[in-house]
């Protein structure tokens, strides 16, 4: 191998497994090591496309690294500390399960498809499609539904921009999203006639016109929450907090968190978030949106677990499952799950 000081200087016919094999250490702690020091321009991925040069462990950390294989194979379970561009499938199968005591529970169900972008030094944009929407298992066909589906349409795809430690940040080019946007909107505006669908549509065009509040209305769903994680959350050993959003168009509340990992023996590596709500606020602050000033004297409890499945090979997420259960007076108030699954 030609190394000059740590640095190893790819070749043609070089794979990161072969490079690995003669530094002496994994092909997943190698890719690890690189990334963590490495700047954001060179880092490595699925494969050594476009990769120049791979940061090399010193030898005492490589004895390091070979004498404490429990360190090694914890740190193996776990994707690069940076979003990398195959951590996503092109599509996934989606569905929301939305129940409460005493009522009739709702399944909506629907694929969103997955387009990954690399900007150079600035993470990512990532352009999202949701499509075959299904009420409880059936093609919605009230007009309430089909419209709100019609002008979801007329959106799509929505661009995102996201920095290389993961979550969405922003809208990519906004202006450009909502000039296609009216285009597209004909349709349903000539299709669904009456008063009712035509202030529906006026609604979701004054939301259109606020990008902070619409970006908000994105952000603080289920879906685009824990589809677009924070990749250090892969990467805790401590107990932490998080800002999450419990209740989709409210306000984020703070929530103490763990994560555990586990070695499948299927070759699927399994991250496990759970968590509860931390601040004091009561259900009738969250159902509004909006925080009272004094003390709650009733807060609300809420219990987080989420569930991150990738493959080992690849670090692609499979599989996730994520659930919220708020509670009341400590009795459920809702159940909030959503299941998310690659597709084949």
């Amino acid at each position: 191998m030609e190394i000059s000081i740590l640095n190893y200087y790819v070749r043609k016919g070089d794979t990161l497994e072969s490079v690995a094999r003669e530094t002496g250490v994994s092909a997943e702690v190698l890719k690890r090591y690189h990334n963590t020091y490495c700047s954001l321009d060179e880092l490595i991925g699925h494969d050594l496309d476009n990769v120049r040069k791979i940061l090399i462990p010193p030898p005492e950390k490589i004895r390091e690294l070979r004498e404490n294989n429990s360190i090694v194979s914890k740190q193996e379970m776990r994707p690069s500390r940076y979003l990398f561009k195959n951590f996503y499938a092109d599509n996934y199968k989606v569905s929301e399960h939305f129940e409460k005591p005493g009522t009739e529970g709702l399944i909506i169900s629907y694929v969103v498809s997955i387009n990954v972008h690399k900007l150079e030094n600035k993470g990512f944009i990532i352009k999202t499609k949701s499509s075959e929407f299904k009420k409880n298992n059936e093609v919605p066909e009230d007009k309430m539904s089909m419209l709100s589906i019609s002008c979801m349409k007329a959106l799509y795809p929505v661009a995102f921009t996201v920095p290389a430690q993961g979550s969405i940040s922003g809208f990519y080019d906004y202006k450009e999203m909502i000039r296609t946007f009216r285009k597209k909107l004909q349709d349903p505006e000539n299709f669904f006639v009456g008063e009712i669908s035509q202030a529906y549509i006026t609604q979701f065009r004054n939301y259109l016109d606020n990008e902070k509040l619409l970006f908000e209305k994105f952000r603080s769903t289920l879906l685009y929450q824990f589809l677009f994680p924070k990749m250090e959350w892969f990467h805790k050993n401590q107990s932490w907090e998080e800002k999450l959003y419990i209740i989709q168009n409210s306000f984020p509340v703070t929530c103490l968190m763990e994560a555990e990992y586990h070695d499948e023996s299927d070759g699927h590596i399994l991250t496990i978030l759970r968590g509860n709500i931390k601040d004091d606020c009561t259900l009738q602050e969250l159902l509004g949106g909006r925080k009272f000033p004094g003390h709650s004297e009733e807060p609300v409890s809420g219990e987080i677990i989420c569930e991150y499945e990738k493959e080992k090979h690849t670090m692609q997420l499979l599989k996730a499952k994520i659930k919220i259960i708020l509670k009341n007076k400590n009795k459920i108030y809702s159940t909030h799950k959503l299941i998310l699954q690659r597709k084949n």
